[in-house]
């Protein structure tokens, strides 16, 4: 028996869009597009947060004492930074998948149809 391969998240996800009726992919890619947008907006409005001038930051008398601050204060921009992008292109990359999904499907129930009417197996 031939294994098969491993897939990709994408490939997975459009073999399960495939598999649903079209419309239910269309509210599917109209929910996702929607939670992912509000989702890029909430990292919007943190970023706007994280770009406002910093208060005025008392001077620690020994300099290396304020390493795991900074540190601390890098990873969660740069998580900020990274959800951000992220989610900037998941807001458009899933429900294009979906719509790709949708449109196999229908094109996949037409020609079921037409077997059926023609009596063709």
């Amino acid at each position: 028996m031939q294994q098969r391969g491993r897939t990709s998240l994408f490939e997975d996800l459009l073999n399960l869009a495939t598999r649903l009726p079209w419309w239910m992919n269309l509210m599917i890619a109209v929910f996702a597009y929607i939670g992912f947008h509000l989702w890029h907006v909430h990292f919007l409005h943190e970023m706007n947060q994280m770009n406002e001038p910093p208060a005025a930051v008392p001077v620690a008398a020994n300099p290396a004492a304020a390493i795991p601050n900074a540190v601390n204060a890098g990873m969660a921009h740069g998580g900020i930074v990274v959800g951000n992008i992220v989610t900037k292109v998941f807001q458009y990359a899933v429900p294009g998948l979906f719509v790709m999904g949708s449109i196999s499907s229908a094109i996949r129930e037409q020609k079921m149809k037409r077997r059926k009417w023609d009596g063709t197996p």
